[in-house]
C-alpha cells in the first residue's frame, strides 16, 4: 500500500518480508500485543531497528513486528556493583563468557511501517 501523506511518500512493508526476528515468549508476544511494548534481555546484540517476531514456545512466526527503540548494556560485575549481588540473576549469564556483556532491549509494537 502506497499513498501520499503530506508530501510524503508513506508505504506499508508486509510482513512476510522482513528479513530480521526475534524470538520472544509467548508473556512477551501478549504483553507487546496488549501495552504496544515490552523488554528483552539476550546475551546476543541485535541492532536497533524493525524485527518479524517468532514464538520461542512452538516456533512459529506470529503476525507482530517489534521496533528495537533502545539498547542498554551491562556485565555481571557492574550490574552486582550497581544493585547488589541478591538482586542479579546469575543464571542470565550462564551463557556469556565472565566479563563480557548482557543486552537489555526495549521493544515496541510496530504498526507504522509493517501491515
Amino acid at each position: 500500500m502506497i499513498g501520499l501523506n503530506s508530501g510524503t511518500l508513506k508505504f506499508k512493508l508486509e510482513i512476510e518480508r522482513i528479513g530480521n526476528f526475534l524470538d520472544l515468549d509467548e508473556l512477551k508476544i501478549k504483553e507487546a500485543m496488549e501495552s504496544g511494548k515490552t523488554t528483552l534481555i539476550s546475551s546476543k546484540f541485535f541492532n536497533k531497528g524493525i524485527y518479524r517476531v517468532r514464538n520461542a514456545g512452538n516456533g512459529n512466526f506470529e503476525n507482530v513486528a517489534v521496533n528495537i527503540d533502545k539498547i542498554g548494556a551491562v556485565t555481571y560485575e557492574g550490574l552486582v556493583r550497581e544493585l547488589g549481588e541478591g538482586c542479579v540473576d546469575r543464571n542470565l549469564w550462564r551463557d556469556v563468557p565472565e566479563g563480557d556483556v548482557i543486552f537489555f532491549y526495549s521493544l515496541r509494537l510496530e504498526n507504522d511501517f509493517v501491515k
